[in-house]
């Protein structure tokens, strides 16, 4: 398939709202008549990110052709329905759910926390803002102060490394149906920041987004993940979408009604893992901030084909460029 066709076939067929990073450079393809299965190689195996691009009722037969080429593949970040699909495809299969991606409503009345609401006033005080910006229509020295933001970003985080795989690496170039605002602040209104918004597909419609980045330079306004937040949810309500994914968060699952095999020794090396991950990279704080929004929590699960889970959790953080 070339691009433009993966792209098509991505926009007819996926529903999930992490779907659009399967697009992302870098990653290699099982590219077939039903659809694709992205993934990257890492440790000498084959990761691949999220579901199959098919219709639903064609993923199984997508991942058993996919299989009978690439049989000790493992699987990251799976949907519900994509996890059921591989299940029914390969009994041999141990899945872990490994998080949720929490998914706000907008059809309902948005109610924020108290936390957030704090967030919003401090905004306004700090008369931050939220731009739309065209990416294709900045200068050069536009671009150069984004990456700019994006290099002071990195920096100060616990692992001085630009994360890629299951959340995209940043692009700052025109993309199909991709947003970008700027966050500004003061009253000469200077760059904070900026966030880039992913679309959410369903039956080749677009129904909603997902946050996909957000970079802030270090800044003494409170909050300002949370106000910034709650200012898109509003706007996207107002424009009419469906739902807003925050992306992934580290913790409790929810409750759920597949019947997926579980095992106790996966599980143990899931919370151990990702214990340790948390020293450099703070997905447990992330995860908190995305808690103070209501929506609906999608389980992630990671599956393989081997008993013991110490060499998919490695492969799975090499992949996304955590070790």
């Amino acid at each position: 398939m070339t691009t433009a066709t993966r792209f098509e076939t991505l926009r007819r067929c996926a529903s999930d709202p992490n779907a659009y990073a399967a697009l992302q450079p870098g990653l290699q393809y099982f590219d077939h008549p039903l659809g694709f299965v992205a993934y990257r190689r890492t440790l000498a195996g084959n990761v691949v990110l999220g579901d199959p691009i098919a219709t639903p009722h064609e993923r199984p037969d997508l991942l058993a052709a996919y299989l009978r080429t690439y049989p000790k593949s493992i699987f990251s970040y799976l949907s519900e329905d994509g996890a059921a699909a591989l299940f029914q495809v390969s009994r041999r299969m141990q899945f872990v759910r490994i998080g949720t991606e929490r998914c706000l409503d907008l059809t309902a009345p948005l109610a924020f926390s108290t936390a957030t609401s704090g967030a919003l006033k401090k905004a306004r005080k700090a008369r931050l803002t939220l731009v739309e910006r065209n990416l294709a229509t900045l200068d050069a020295a536009e671009l150069v102060q984004l990456q700019a933001i994006n290099q002071v970003f990195i920096q100060h985080s616990p692992a001085q490394r630009e994360i890629s795989f299951i959340s995209r690496l940043l692009q700052l170039a025109p993309e199909p149906d991709v947003r970008f605002f700027l966050i500004q602040a003061g009253p000469q209104q200077q760059p904070l920041g900026f966030c880039v918004l992913d679309p959410w597909y369903e039956q080749a419609q677009l129904k909603g987004y997902q946050l996909h980045q957000f970079r802030l330079l270090p800044t003494k306004i409170w909050g300002v993940y949370l106000s910034v937040v709650a200012l898109l949810a509003e706007q996207l309500q107002t424009e009419g979408y469906q739902c807003f994914s925050l992306g992934g968060c580290i913790g409790p699952t929810a409750a759920t009604g597949q019947q997926l095999p579980v095992s106790t020794v996966y599980d143990y090396c899931r919370d151990v893992t990702f214990r340790l991950i948390d020293r450099y990279h703070p997905l447990t704080n992330l995860s908190k901030s995305k808690g103070e929004f209501a929506g609906a929590d999608l389980n992630r699960y990671l599956a393989a084909p081997h008993r013991l889970p110490l060499l998919p959790l490695v492969r799975l953080a090499r992949a996304n460029h955590i070790l």
